[in-house]
């Protein structure tokens, strides 16, 4: 008997390792960008940890959200998966991702590390949900040469945009703000709620009621003003994409854009034709803020249920989105990617590979302005049905009043349905 409950207790103490003992396969699910990067980060954690085998499966990210909905509302076998940071509290409520510091206390290390937008965005309820794949800011880029040879001072307000933008096409640039224009893509939003920010705006209070829909805000004063660019002064030219944009500003025809900041980076590309030139400049307005967001590495409720699973999401989770942040680092380095990890701000190498496209100064000053949007349970539903309105505000389609009352009824209509 005596040996039997000393077998039993060793075998508890080394539960741990018995379970990174057995084979263990994680479904990892991600958008489709850049996927030769990501298998290649998946190879080396492979070759690490050789029990455990990593699946991957992409989606494109205009619809990635509802697909995300379908495949964990039917609970189609999951254990890590990017998630967004409008997406968490909808998730988190539906009772489909875990909080990792339920489980795994010691990444609560990685708080202080961790810009405080980007932390915010990856927190529900007070706790840590996952480690950042990926944080950025959305940022106002321009072509620095147009600009001075036009004898142009780079804008500070929206206005200085306007003023630039008629001087330049009075002087043959037909259309000198290029605008990613696509309603089904979450950034879509994402741009213009940064443009309010830099205008010292707030989509909604703090017991968020929409301030949108009131026309001395400045969420409906700058939703007038991308109208009014567009169909009054025919300042703006549409690109589907942000790769699209990067190839409009590269001819030379187009001086402005509004884009996530990891674009400059392509913009500035080497191999593009007008390399060097492009630059950020904090987003114009009175206060000069900008949006910043992350995206990251999120654990399953599935997953977490099961120990083999949990224990190697963990694992990978960490590997990929904390540790020595060395995955982080590649990304920066060499797609120019954003980060939250704070350590690297200073890191030699990331210093070095951005200032090929980016004064690293100028970008820490701006994040020094960001914040986190403003999310919900339904944030991601709203998004979907808010953008084809705002699309048609800008497109001059609708009036502004209309679009913004639209949108202020239908984010009440949700907010008291979830008991807000």
């Amino acid at each position: 008997m005596k040996r039997f409950a000393w077998i039993l207790a060793l075998a508890i103490l080394l539960l741990p390792v018995l379970v990174f003992a057995q084979k263990v396969t994680l479904e990892f699910v991600v958008w489709n960008y850049s996927l030769e990067t990501i298998q290649d980060n998946i190879a080396l954690f492979e070759k690490a940890n050789p029990n455990i085998k990593v699946n991957v499966k992409d989606y494109t990210w205009p619809t990635y959200h509802d697909t995300m909905v379908l495949r964990l509302k039917g609970k189609t076998r999951t254990d890590v998966f990017y998630n967004g940071e409008d997406w968490l509290p909808e998730f988190a409520a539906a009772g489909w991702v875990a909080p990792l510091e339920d489980y795994f206390p010691e990444v609560r290390k990685y708080k202080e590390k961790t810009a405080s937008y980007a932390l915010a965005d990856m927190t529900y309820n007070g706790k840590l949900y996952g480690l950042s794949y990926y944080a950025d800011l959305i940022t106002f880029q321009y072509n620095k040469k147009i600009l001075k040879d036009k004898g142009i001072t780079p804008p500070n307000n929206w206005d200085d945009v306007l003023n630039a933008s008629l001087k330049l096409k009075a002087g043959g640039l037909q259309f000198p703000f290029v605008y990613e224009y696509d309603e089904t893509l979450p950034n879509f939003l994402q741009a213009y709620i940064s443009q309010v920010y830099g205008r010292g705006g707030d989509m909604f209070d703090a017991q968020l009621k929409p301030l949108f829909n009131d026309p001395d805000s400045e969420a409906f004063k700058h939703l007038q003003w991308l109208q009014d660019a567009v169909v009054k002064h025919k300042l703006v030219a549409y690109g589907s994409h942000e790769t699209k944009v990067d190839l409009a500003m590269n001819t030379g025809q187009h001086a402005f854009t509004v884009m996530y900041n990891y674009m400059l980076a392509a913009m500035n590309n080497v191999e593009k034709p007008l390399t060097g030139q492009f630059d950020m400049i904090p987003m114009p307005g009175a206060k000069h803020g900008a949006l910043g967001f992350a995206k990251f590495y999120c654990l399953t409720a599935q997953a977490a249920k099961d120990p083999a699973r949990r224990n190697a999401a963990w694992k990978f989770i960490e590997a990929f989105g904390g540790g020595d942040y060395k995955v982080a680092k590649r990304w920066a380095v060499e797609k120019g990617l954003g980060f939250a990890a704070l350590p690297l701000m200073d890191d030699p190498d990331v210093k070095k590979a951005w200032a090929n496209w980016i004064d690293m100064e100028k970008f820490k000053a701006q994040a020094k302005l960001a914040k986190n949007g403003t999310q919900t349970e339904w944030m991601g539903m709203w998004s979907g049905f808010f953008r084809p309105l705002l699309a048609k505000a800008i497109n001059g389609d609708s009036s502004v009043a209309d679009v913004m009352d639209q949108g202020a009824k239908k984010w009440n209509e949700y907010k008291e349905l979830l008991g807000r």
